[in-house]
């Protein structure tokens, strides 16, 4: 069983699934705006979380290049455009 604070690594896995299955959109809105979402505040409040948000950072770059990513933002409203903006470091 992966430790609670572990849990983007299936979901990483799952997101390169979905990608193939249905999609870039498909699988940033899962793991972008819904998975990092929720685990950067959860980092927020728990240092183990804290820790792997680079990790999971790193895999989000990894399964999405850099113009899936800035798309993406572009069609994301401003509110939560912003706070992904700055988690990702996209300007």
């Amino acid at each position: 069983m992966t430790p609670f604070h572990k849990t983007w690594l299936p979901q990483c896995r799952a997101a390169k699934v979905i990608r193939r299955r249905f999609g870039a959109k498909d699988a940033l809105d899962y793991l972008v705006a819904e998975k990092l979402a929720q685990f950067a505040a959860e980092a927020e409040r728990d240092p183990l979380f804290a820790r792997e948000l680079p990790r999971f950072l790193a895999a989000v770059w990894q399964i999405f290049n850099p113009y899936e990513i800035a798309g993406y933002m572009a069609s994301l409203k401003p509110r939560p455009r912003k706070a992904l903006r700055r988690l990702l470091y996209v300007r």
